[in-house]
């Protein structure tokens, strides 16, 4: 036989392999020493060669055992390679009905892959995906691979690409800003293999803005800040001065629901369990399915914008047949003022351009509550449609990050950014707390906000003050303490995050010797005295050992406690059980 090339070659020996009931791979192959060019390759069995010794405890199996079954092919001078040595035997059984378990047998075309995302995107499990694909193929068998194949397909697309000292660099960030201000907040998602997969942070001036403006939340992963091509994906919030504010961010390995109901969850840790009112968001199924599980009391909107951009790609064909589409479309988005107008402009439109058959129309009229405005009225947005307010971020990191820009260079300039961000809200805070609006008229209306002729005009002198929210007003922050959260934290909780801080670094000093750990439990033990005998006199209070015995208090007997950082610690809230070893070989326990 001839071939145009080796790897035509190759894929003729692999499926007579498939046929035949074993599994091919390439052994071998020489250049030629004059031209450089590749002269000779050898396929064979994968049970070709001997097995080598292993000198490891746990050595895997190893299938060789000196197969001799192989094709060799050369090329001519006129570059077409042809057979010059076969062996047909085997040294051992073949079995057709096992060839889809060899691993070189099974591949995961791209096809399938862009069907196991999709699945995986909107919550499918993997078993349930290989089942699908299964009957979809005709049998187990028929698919070409198996499910753990799938497993590993969707485990490294939900890795984050890092470089050598990339996670060092954000954990190390993370710290520093933690204990500048306690109240930084930050997450990492790892696998069952400790890597990472996805992060999020939040600054403490971001939890502070939300207790005021997050009634309404913009959240888009569209922003892709490096060269990793992770989604950058903020938490927008605007402000009483109509800015954009911060108040969280993430980059995650993928974009599927699991993922985003991770980082929801995460979130609204963070920002103390309040969920906001309102989000909007892109067209993404997956962040719909996870906002419903997460946020099932939330209103929930699609960016209009980002359905708009669609249309070129999702209807391109109908744009170039009919040049009036578009007004009709526009007619029903903007001019339908009530549900039943929107619906029979939509129905006349579907048929006048005969898109009864299109999926994306099919889809945009069935998720119509999520993004048409007249199904939008009756809830308030902060005066966002679109995510703009998630592109204006955008264009403000801009500034400071590009396409090249390194993860580590990403953590290290977002601090910087975020400092120029809170510069720009303090200027407008003291623009509108010391300087007054011209007023051009006498209108009642223009001295309490933008006028309103139609009310003016009916006989109405004054906006009735249930339509004013305060989180507009110059007085948004009232009732609030300054924005720097490390004076708004409650004393006693700010003193705890700074005895824990300091508490660590002396446990560690006072673990490397045994004098340093004579000198730190001789001091505990003494503030500790002094302490519960102050607290004692200033609450006029006993403390409750539970079943401690006052035996064991006054000889010093220590318990080992592990004391969780409340803003690490788990979200179950179950109550621990702690026990207490005494010297005479009894223990005590008892709930904390």
């Amino acid at each position: 036989m001839e071939f145009h090339s080796d790897d035509k070659a190759y894929e003729f020996y692999s499926e007579y392999a498939k046929q035949k009931g074993f599994a091919a791979s390439k052994v071998s192959c020489r250049r030629s020493k004059t031209s450089g060019e590749w002269i000779d390759t050898k396929f064979a069995c994968t049970r070709y060669g001997k097995k080598r010794k292993s000198d490891a405890i746990n050595p895997r199996p190893c299938l060789k055992i000196d197969c001799k079954a192989s094709l060799e092919v050369k090329r001519r001078y006129d570059g077409k390679w042809f057979v010059c040595n076969f062996v047909r035997e085997h040294n051992h059984d073949l079995y057709p009905e096992h060839i889809h378990y060899f691993p070189s047998n099974r591949r995961i075309n791209s096809a399938d892959k862009y069907n196991i995302n999709a699945l995986h995107s909107v919550g499918v499990k993997p078993s349930k995906i290989f089942a699908a694909m299964a009957k979809q193929y005709g049998g187990y068998e028929k698919i070409g691979f198996l499910e753990k194949d799938i497993r590993n397909h969707l485990d490294k697309e939900r890795r984050l690409a890092l470089e050598s000292g990339d996670a060092k660099a954000m954990l190390e960030l993370f710290t520093r800003m933690q204990e500048e201000n306690p109240n930084f907040f930050y997450a990492m998602d790892l696998d069952e293999e400790q890597r990472l997969v996805n992060v999020f942070w939040v600054d403490a001036k971001g939890r502070e803005d939300y207790k005021i403006f997050g009634d309404v939340i913009s959240f888009d992963t569209t922003y892709i800040t490096n060269k990793y091509k992770m989604p950058f994906a903020p938490f927008i919030g605007v402000n009483n001065h109509s800015q954009s504010t911060l108040l969280g961010c993430a980059l995650l390995a993928d974009e599927t629901t699991c993922t985003f109901v991770w980082l929801m969850k995460t979130w609204i840790r963070a920002m103390g369990g309040k969920a906001p009112s309102a989000i909007l968001t892109d067209q993404d199924q997956a962040m719909k399915a996870a906002i419903t599980e997460v946020f099932p009391n939330a209103r929930h909107r699609f960016c209009l914008w980002h359905i708009l951009r669609k249309i070129p790609q999702k209807l391109g064909e109908v744009l170039r047949k009919h040049g009036n589409f578009m007004g009709m479309f526009n007619n029903c988005i903007y001019n339908s003022w009530t549900v039943e107008d929107f619906e029979q402009k939509w129905q006349n439109m579907v048929e006048v351009f005969e898109l009864d058959n299109n999926e994306w129309i099919k889809s945009l009229f069935e998720d119509r509550k999520f993004w048409v405005p007249t199904y939008m009225r009756d809830a308030f947005f902060a005066g966002m449609s679109t995510t703009q307010r998630s592109e204006s971020i955008n264009s403000f990191f801009d500034k400071y990050v590009n396409k090249k820009t390194t993860l580590k260079e990403f953590v290290e300039k977002y601090k910087v950014a975020l400092q120029d961000r809170e510069e720009a809200a303090t200027h407008a805070d003291f623009k509108t707390l010391h300087k007054e609006p011209t007023l051009k008229s006498p209108s009642p209306f223009e001295k309490q906000m933008h006028a309103i002729a139609m009310l003016q005009s009916s006989g109405v002198f004054r906006i009735p003050s249930h339509y004013i929210l305060k989180r507009w007003t110059k007085d948004a922050r009232n009732g609030y303490t300054s924005r720097h959260m490390s004076k708004e934290v409650d004393p006693k909780k700010q003193h705890f995050n700074d005895l824990f801080r300091k508490a660590n670094k002396l446990i560690e000093e006072g673990s490397l010797s045994q004098e340093s750990y004579d000198i730190v439990n001789h001091a505990l033990e003494k503030a500790l005295k002094q302490c519960a005998s102050i607290n004692h006199s200033l609450n006029g209070t006993s403390y409750d050992f539970h079943s401690v015995d006052k035996e064991n208090v006054n000889n010093n007997v220590l318990c080992d406690i592990n004391v969780l950082d409340p803003r690490v610690s788990n979200t179950k809230g179950a109550p621990k059980r702690v026990k207490n070893q005494n010297s005479n070989g009894t223990s005590k326990s008892w709930t904390i």
